[in-house]
Parts: C-alpha cells; sequence; structure tokens
C-alpha cells in the first residue's frame, strides 16, 4: 500500500501541473459477490464466494491516462480473513503516436501474505468512438511474502464495446494479463508453470446514468495461488459518483 500510495502521490503532483490539460473523467462505488465454481472449490479449500466493495476511478487528459480502484474483500464476514486489492495504472503518450509509456502497480493484503506486482513497459491504444482496445507488454517485477525480485514480462490487454439494445445502453469489458518467464520460486507457488493467465470478460447494463448492473466470467490458470484452470462469476451493483 505504499508503494501505490507513492505512485499516486506522484500521480497528484504531476497532474496538478497540467490539471488545465484534463478532459474528462469517472469515479464509482460498487458492491459486488465473487461465486467461484464447483471444479474451483473442489481444487483449493480456500477458494470460497465473498462479497467484496470497490471504489473505482480514472481521468483522461491531453498527455495520457490515469486509472485505479481499491476492493475490501470479504467486508461482511466477521472473524474471515479480511483483505484488500488496488491497482494503479497510468498511460503517457509518447508525441502524436499510439504508443505509451506504460506502468501499473497492483497490491493484495491479507493475514500473513502481500504480493505487489510492478509492471514497466509499453502501451498502444486502437480509439473508435464506441471501441477501444489498449494492450501492454513490460518488465514484471514481484514484492511478495515467499519471494522477491524481477519476475519476467506481462503482457495484456483491457478492452470496451459500448452498444445499445432495446433503447438500452450496455457495454462490453474485458481484461486480461499473461505472465511468461516467471522465476521458478514464484512459479513454485503458483502451479509450477513459467506463464499464467488472468483476467475478466463482463457485461454492464448502464440502467441509468447513474446506476449499471455487471455480470462479469471471472478466470485465472497456473495464478492466485493455485494450480490449473480457475473460473468464477460476478455480480456486481455500480454506483457512478459523476
Amino acid at each position: 500500500m505504499r508503494q501505490l500510495a507513492l505512485l499516486l502521490l506522484l500521480f497528484t503532483s504531476f497532474t496538478q501541473n497540467t490539471y488545465a490539460n484534463y478532459l474528462w473523467g469517472f469515479g464509482d462505488i460498487s458492491m459486488n459477490y465473487l461465486d467461484w465454481d464447483t471444479a474451483t472449490e473442489n481444487k483449493d479449500a480456500l477458494k470460497r464466494d465473498f462479497s467484496y466493495v470497490e471504489i473505482e476511478g480514472g481521468a483522461q487528459f491531453d498527455w495520457g491516462d490515469l486509472y485505479g480502484f481499491f476492493d475490501l474483500e470479504r467486508w461482511n464476514d466477521a472473524g474471515i480473513d479480511q483483505r484488500t486489492a488496488s491497482k494503479g495504472i497510468m498511460n503517457y503518450y509518447i508525441g502524436e503516436t499510439p504508443f505509451s509509456v506504460y506502468g501499473h502497480v497492483y497490491s493484495f493484503h491479507s493475514d500473513g501474505f502481500s504480493d505487489q506486482s510492478r509492471v514497466v513497459g509499453l502501451g498502444y491504444r486502437l480509439m473508435k468512438k464506441n471501441f477501444f482496445f489498449k494492450p501492454f507488454l513490460g518488465f514484471h517485477n514481484t514484492v511478495q511474502t515467499f519471494y522477491t525480485g524481477s519476475n519476467g514480462y506481462m503482457t495484456g490487454w483491457f478492452m470496451m464495446y459500448m452498444f445499445s439494445l432495446a433503447e438500452q445502453k450496455f457495454r462490453i469489458v474485458s481484461w486480461h494479463e499473461t505472465e511468461f518467464g516467471r522465476d521458478p520460486s514464484y512459479a513454485s507457488g503458483n502451479g509450477n508453470k513459467s506463464h499464467s493467465l488472468n483476467g475478466a470478460i463482463s457485461l454492464w447494463w448502464d440502467f441509468t446514468h447513474k446506476v449499471n448492473f455487471g455480470v462479469q466470467y471471472r478466470y485465472a490458470e497456473d495464478k492466485l495461488g493455485t494450480a490449473g484452470a480457475m473460473k468464477a462469476a460476478i455480480f456486481s451493483l455500480r454506483y457512478n459518483l459523476y
């Protein structure tokens, strides 16, 4: 959390001088319920269904973009390990090209365990009126309870497609991460393979400007401390702050 706070402080300090170049932004809070499938629960007894609260926001500038979220997991389960997860992403555009300097920091904390992933590399953006696709590729560094150091590479994307049906607004959103060239010490606790998959595909219904409903297909393989494939469904109710 200290590293993420420092990163956000640097972002804030930088954007204070460029606030006049602010184009648009968003912020929301959501209630979510994650339901692992039976095969995943049978594979790993620690994979239990849980609720979480998420605060999310982002901003677009002419020089780049920022995005971040903070999750409080199992907030309503008294006596059960409550966990936090957070992520900060920045793209700094390279001139007039579609390329950017990309960086993200993801942190996870629970009782007796913490894991932080840091990625620095290049991003790309394909922007249309109702669609965008932002892939990235970078060097991966991990600071974890059981491993700290260089941890290969990460590639992935964030994608959104917006459409209307029966005069209702919908969005399809996808995020994905592939780790490869992972350090054997780290991989031994995540399927013992040099690569992994992690991501989600979701459908959002913009019921009103302020209220959205979402359902997500969550997937991972040789990740999240478990070997093999994992699947879950996430059901969400989101309130847009602005």
